[in-house]
Protein backbone atom coordinates (compact mmCIF):
# COMPACT_ATOMS: atom_id res chain seq x y z
CA UNK A 1 0.00 0.00 0.00
CA UNK A 2 1.29 3.26 -1.08
CA UNK A 3 2.28 5.42 1.81
CA UNK A 4 3.30 8.97 3.22
CA UNK A 5 0.81 12.35 3.08
CA UNK A 6 -0.86 12.94 -0.24
CA UNK A 7 -2.67 15.42 -1.65
CA UNK A 8 -6.46 13.84 -1.88
CA UNK A 9 -6.00 14.75 -5.83
CA UNK A 10 -3.02 12.70 -5.79
CA UNK A 11 -4.31 9.69 -3.56
CA UNK A 12 -7.39 9.49 -6.77
CA UNK A 13 -5.22 9.65 -9.34
CA UNK A 14 -3.15 6.40 -7.42
CA UNK A 15 -6.62 4.81 -7.85
CA UNK A 16 -8.11 5.63 -4.67
CA UNK A 17 -12.12 6.54 -4.60
CA UNK A 18 -14.34 7.35 -1.66
CA UNK A 19 -16.82 4.41 -0.50
CA UNK A 20 -19.68 6.63 -1.18
CA UNK A 21 -18.70 7.10 -4.73
CA UNK A 22 -18.48 11.02 -4.41
CA UNK A 23 -15.87 13.01 -5.47
CA UNK A 24 -13.05 14.52 -2.35
CA UNK A 25 -14.88 17.93 -1.48
CA UNK A 26 -11.24 19.83 -1.56
CA UNK A 27 -8.38 17.87 -4.01
CA UNK A 28 -5.79 20.03 -2.31
CA UNK A 29 -6.27 18.57 1.33
CA UNK A 30 -3.47 16.31 2.33
CA UNK A 31 -4.30 12.75 3.99
CA UNK A 32 -2.35 9.95 4.81
CA UNK A 33 -3.93 6.42 4.35
CA UNK A 34 -4.72 4.42 7.22
CA UNK A 35 -5.77 0.58 6.98
CA UNK A 36 -6.49 -0.10 10.86
CA UNK A 37 -7.59 -3.90 10.16
CA UNK A 38 -4.75 -4.47 7.55
CA UNK A 39 -4.81 -5.26 4.12
CA UNK A 40 -8.65 -7.18 4.45
CA UNK A 41 -10.54 -4.36 6.16
CA UNK A 42 -11.36 -1.02 5.33
CA UNK A 43 -8.81 1.64 4.41
CA UNK A 44 -9.23 5.20 5.59
CA UNK A 45 -7.70 8.69 4.24
CA UNK A 46 -7.06 10.47 7.27
CA UNK A 47 -6.63 14.71 7.19
CA UNK A 48 -5.64 17.12 9.67
CA UNK A 49 -8.02 16.98 12.13
CA UNK A 50 -7.26 13.16 12.33
CA UNK A 51 -3.26 14.54 13.70
CA UNK A 52 -5.69 16.96 16.13
CA UNK A 53 -7.30 14.43 17.72
CA UNK A 54 -4.05 12.36 18.16
CA UNK A 55 -2.75 14.70 20.07
CA UNK A 56 -5.00 14.44 22.95
CA UNK A 57 -4.83 10.26 22.45
CA UNK A 58 -2.31 9.12 19.97
CA UNK A 59 -4.00 5.95 19.73
CA UNK A 60 -5.15 5.45 15.52
CA UNK A 61 -8.30 3.61 16.29
CA UNK A 62 -9.32 6.19 19.33
CA UNK A 63 -8.73 9.27 16.63
CA UNK A 64 -10.94 7.30 14.09
CA UNK A 65 -13.71 6.60 16.30
CA UNK A 66 -13.61 10.49 17.70
CA UNK A 67 -13.57 11.76 13.78
CA UNK A 68 -16.59 9.31 12.77
CA UNK A 69 -18.20 10.23 15.26
CA UNK A 70 -17.97 13.77 14.95
CA UNK A 71 -18.80 13.16 11.18
CA UNK A 72 -21.96 11.68 12.44
CA UNK A 73 -22.87 14.60 14.74
CA UNK A 74 -22.06 16.55 12.00
CA UNK A 75 -24.71 15.03 9.65
CA UNK A 76 -22.70 12.07 7.93
CA UNK A 77 -24.12 8.72 7.88
CA UNK A 78 -21.11 7.48 8.98
CA UNK A 79 -18.97 4.08 7.60
CA UNK A 80 -20.92 4.00 4.15
CA UNK A 81 -19.65 -0.19 4.36
CA UNK A 82 -20.02 -2.39 6.74
CA UNK A 83 -16.53 -3.26 8.93
CA UNK A 84 -16.23 -7.12 8.14
CA UNK A 85 -13.91 -8.63 10.64
CA UNK A 86 -13.66 -12.14 9.43
CA UNK A 87 -9.85 -12.60 11.08
CA UNK A 88 -9.09 -13.54 14.88
CA UNK A 89 -6.57 -10.59 16.28
CA UNK A 90 -3.33 -11.96 17.58
CA UNK A 91 -3.84 -12.48 21.86
CA UNK A 92 -1.52 -10.00 24.03
CA UNK A 93 0.58 -13.37 24.19
CA UNK A 94 0.70 -13.19 20.75
CA UNK A 95 1.71 -9.87 20.16
CA UNK A 96 4.56 -9.75 22.69
CA UNK A 97 5.91 -12.93 20.80
CA UNK A 98 5.43 -10.66 17.48
CA UNK A 99 7.67 -8.05 18.80
CA UNK A 100 10.39 -10.53 20.56
CA UNK A 101 10.56 -12.16 16.91
CA UNK A 102 11.17 -8.63 15.19
CA UNK A 103 13.49 -7.89 17.58
CA UNK A 104 15.53 -11.21 16.67
CA UNK A 105 15.42 -10.52 13.06
CA UNK A 106 16.93 -6.53 14.26
CA UNK A 107 13.84 -5.00 13.23
CA UNK A 108 12.16 -3.76 16.33
CA UNK A 109 14.21 -2.36 19.56
CA UNK A 110 10.88 -1.43 21.89
CA UNK A 111 9.54 -2.37 25.12
CA UNK A 112 7.95 -6.36 24.36
CA UNK A 113 4.66 -5.09 26.05
CA UNK A 114 2.15 -6.34 23.24
CA UNK A 115 0.89 -3.08 22.87
CA UNK A 116 1.46 -2.17 18.87
CA UNK A 117 2.21 1.33 18.31
CA UNK A 118 4.18 2.85 15.59
CA UNK A 119 7.45 1.18 16.25
CA UNK A 120 5.68 -2.43 16.13
CA UNK A 121 4.24 -1.06 12.71
CA UNK A 122 7.31 -0.03 11.13
CA UNK A 123 8.75 -3.39 12.34
CA UNK A 124 6.20 -5.09 10.84
CA UNK A 125 5.98 -3.42 7.70
CA UNK A 126 9.80 -3.58 7.16
CA UNK A 127 9.79 -7.42 7.95
CA UNK A 128 6.97 -7.86 5.34
CA UNK A 129 8.80 -6.42 2.72
CA UNK A 130 11.59 -8.67 3.52
CA UNK A 131 9.30 -11.71 3.21
CA UNK A 132 7.48 -10.77 0.37
CA UNK A 133 4.17 -10.22 1.70
CA UNK A 134 1.73 -7.09 1.33
CA UNK A 135 2.58 -4.42 3.00
CA UNK A 136 0.25 -3.25 5.61
CA UNK A 137 1.93 -3.05 9.03
CA UNK A 138 -0.87 -5.04 10.20
CA UNK A 139 0.17 -7.97 13.18
CA UNK A 140 -1.46 -10.73 12.03
CA UNK A 141 -1.35 -14.16 12.39
CA UNK A 142 0.51 -14.58 9.00
CA UNK A 143 3.53 -12.23 10.13
CA UNK A 144 3.65 -14.24 13.12
CA UNK A 145 3.78 -17.34 11.46
CA UNK A 146 6.22 -15.96 8.85
CA UNK A 147 8.40 -14.72 11.72
CA UNK A 148 8.34 -18.18 13.59
CA UNK A 149 9.82 -19.87 10.49
CA UNK A 150 12.74 -17.66 10.23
Amino acid sequence: LPGGSKTLSQWQALGVVRANGKPFKNGSDKATLKVPDGRNGPAFLMIKNFTVIKAYNNADKYALAVGLLADEIAGSSGLVQDWKRPFTKLTFEERQELQQRLSQHGLYDGKFDGKIGDGSKSAILAFQAKAGLTQDGYPSMEVLKWLRQK
